[in-house]
Order: C-alpha cells, then sequence, then structure tokens
C-alpha cells in the first residue's frame, strides 16, 4: 500500500506561509508519506508543470487528482463535457503526477433529501459516473468516490454494483458523521476501496443538545477501529497491494501536532503489510 498525507493542516506544520502547493509535496516527502492530493488545474502553467513534476520524479510520489461537479445541476450533456475536459487534462498530465486513482464526491446532496430521494440521486449518479469511471479505468486510474457524511457505504456499495468500474474512496472517520457504525460500513465498503481518507475520532454523545460530539484523536487511539478496518481493507479490497492510504490527522485540542503525528506513525508502523 501507499501512505499518504491528505490533511489536516495545523499552524504548527507551516504549510500556510509561502508556497502552499509545495509546501506539502515538501512536508508529504519529508515525513515518510508517497501521497497527497493535487489539483489538474496547477498543471496549466508551464513553470508549475516542471516544477511540481521534478518533485514528484525526485520523491517518488504519486498525487491522486479529483474530479467535481454539479452532477444534479448540470445536464448530462454538459457534464460529459465537463468529464470529457478533465480526462483530456488526466491523460496529458497523470503520467507527470503519476497519479494512481481519482476522486470524486456527489456534492451537497445526501440520503436523506426528500426531493430527490434516494432512489433518484443513485440513478442520476449512476448516469453521470458510468462514462467517466469507464474512462478512467481505461486509463488505469480508477475512480472512487468518497464517503463525505452524505451517503452511507452501502448506498456507495449500491451504486459501484450498478456503475461498470466505480470504486470507493473510503473516509473512515465520515462514516460518523452519518450515523454509521463505522467497522460494519467501512467492512461493507472494502470490496470497492482503492484509497482512503485514514484518520480517527474519539466520539460520545451529547444527550443535552441530541448531538454527537466526534473529536480529533491520533491514529489508532480512537473510536474509529481503525485496525479492524484496516484488516478488512487488507483482505477484502480489490488490490490490496496498492491501496492509497491518505492520512486526515485531527490532532486533540490537547495534543501538539507533532506528537500526535509521531503517535500516529507508531501506530501505522504496527500494522502489517498487504499482499503485493
Amino acid at each position: 500500500m501507499i501512505w499518504g498525507y491528505a490533511g489536516c493542516y495545523p499552524g504548527e506544520f507551516n504549510i500556510w506561509k509561502g508556497d502552499e502547493l509545495m509546501n506539502r509535496l515538501k512536508f508529504a516527502a519529508e515525513h515518510g508519506f508517497r501521497s497527497t492530493g493535487i489539483g489538474l488545474s496547477v498543471m496549466d502553467d508551464p513553470a508549475r508543470r516542471d516544477q511540481v513534476g521534478k518533485f514528484v520524479a525526485d520523491h517518488d510520489l504519486m498525487l491522486t487528482v479529483g474530479f467535481h461537479a454539479k452532477f444534479f445541476d448540470s445536464s448530462l450533456d454538459e457534464l460529459r463535457r465537463q468529464s470529457d475536459r478533465f480526462l483530456e487534462s488526466l491523460a496529458l498530465h497523470g503520467p507527470t503526477l503519476r497519479t494512481p486513482i481519482v476522486t470524486t464526491g456527489a456534492g451537497p446532496y445526501h440520503r436523506f433529501m426528500r426531493k430527490p430521494g434516494l432512489t433518484e440521486q443513485l440513478d442520476r449518479l449512476c448516469e453521470a459516473f458510468t462514462p467517466l469511471a469507464k474512462a478512467c479505468h481505461e486509463m488505469g486510474r480508477p475512480l472512487g468516490i468518497e464517503n463525505h457524511g452524505d451517503y452511507y457505504c452501502q448506498d456507495l456499495v449500491d451504486l459501484c454494483r450498478r456503475t461498470p468500474y466505480m470504486h470507493i474512496f473510503l473516509d473512515t472517520g465520515n462514516t460518523y458523521l452519518i450515523g454509521e457504525q463505522s467497522v460494519p460500513a467501512c467492512r461493507a465498503a472494502a470490496p470497492y476501496v482503492i484509497g482512503t481518507h485514514f484518520k480517527d475520532h474519539c466520539v460520545h454523545p451529547d444527550p443535552g443538545k441530541l448531538t454527537f460530539v466526534i473529536e480529533g484523536a491520533p491514529l489508532g487511539q480512537g473510536d474509529v477501529g481503525l485496525r479492524e478496518i484496516y484488516m478488512d481493507l487488507i483482505k477484502l479490497a480489490p488490490n490490496p497491494g496498492k491501496l492509497i492510504l491518505q492520512w486526515e490527522m485531527v490532532a486533540p485540542k490537547d495534543m501538539n501536532p507533532w506528537k500526535c503525528l509521531e503517535e500516529s506513525w507508531q501506530f501505522v508502523k504496527t500494522l502489517p503489510e498487504a499482499d503485493k
């Protein structure tokens, strides 16, 4: 598998001063990560393209890219034009960025909306993603949709079953955002997972406010069940040896982020390697 870092970047990490993009790439390379995300639009500038390409090659990085659109508000013809432009850019720059997977998300819609209802939403996403998923597959850069506090993992499994070559980009912590039990939800998704936002949380209910409180935790020290989820992924994912596992590390309020990073690595190093 390939470990990466997608966020979060507290002030102590010194990402936001100066060249944010290059700071993020340098942070990844300097702290043992091989992957992070990047927007394809940054490659439009020739000087930037050369700078990023050299850094990727010199540090053996593999950068994920995302495709985002108004899937419910644009016509299918417009979505096809947008995806064609994206695919043209991906074909041009994907080799330079060594892009292993493409991520996407549904946007502001969610399964609890009355109109359109869940069935209509999944129908629309299937129509929108079918040509894009096939094209990404043919490029060898498969497409995965993230559970972003909008759909249950099982909803996305149903979408994948209906959409050839569609996969899941699994956020381990976002299961709690929508009221799922994290381990069973991630286990259901695992046969379709090509990458993750790998993060942990400490959680507890607040009956007085009728809310569920989700707080930061070093990887492996929260309530998500990361070890069990990881073991399911390396057993059930379609290509465990090529999983992209990008941390989204949320440090507790009372913990120095550098210490959180160190303790998270201590946990990750106890995990077994996936079969190649």
